[in-house]
């Protein structure tokens, strides 16, 4: 059997669950849940779409259209000329960046990670094989420090 769970074991778990805000003035940005509820615009376009039949699964990289409609407003809003073939819809951003470091880092490499980071950025970083390298943010401000930043690149 391949050694995939020792290279799971950390997906998804990290320091950042354990810090505790001090109070009800800090937000927890820990957990990807809105405190509202979703807009009915957005519920009744699921329900017309689920009507309308949309209930399989699309391509691998999102439908044709999804993905026309960012090339189109990439070039309308950001004037970045792309096509549909270009796009890569993620089910959302710690996928994409998982996709990002699997296509761009090989195995061994170093990867700097602003800490206090993402609790699941450094498993997904070992998960593919990658090192992940802490670098501090300023406790003043949580802004990177340049020269932490210099002196981590090997």
């Amino acid at each position: 059997m391949p050694d995939v769970s020792s290279r799971y074991d950390g997906l998804g778990v990290g320091f950042a669950p354990y810090l505790q805000p001090p109070g009800p003035e800090v937000i927890r940005w820990t957990v990807g849940e809105p405190g509202f509820d979703t807009p009915r615009k957005i519920i009744d376009s699921a329900i017309k779409g689920l009507d309308a039949g949309n209930t399989k699964y699309t391509r691998g990289a999102g439908s044709m259209d999804l993905c026309q409609a960012v090339a189109d407003y990439l070039l309308d809003k950001h004037q970045i000329e792309t096509t549909a073939e270009n796009v890569v819809i993620t089910p959302g951003a710690k996928q994409a960046l998982l996709y990002s470091f699997m296509i761009t880092t090989m195995p061994g490499e170093e990867v700097i990670l602003l800490a206090p980071s993402w609790a699941s950025y450094e498993p997904m970083l070992e998960l593919i094989g990658a090192v992940p390298v802490h670098v501090p943010v300023r406790k003043d401000n949580f802004h990177p420090d340049l020269d932490a930043i210099k002196s981590a690149i090997t």
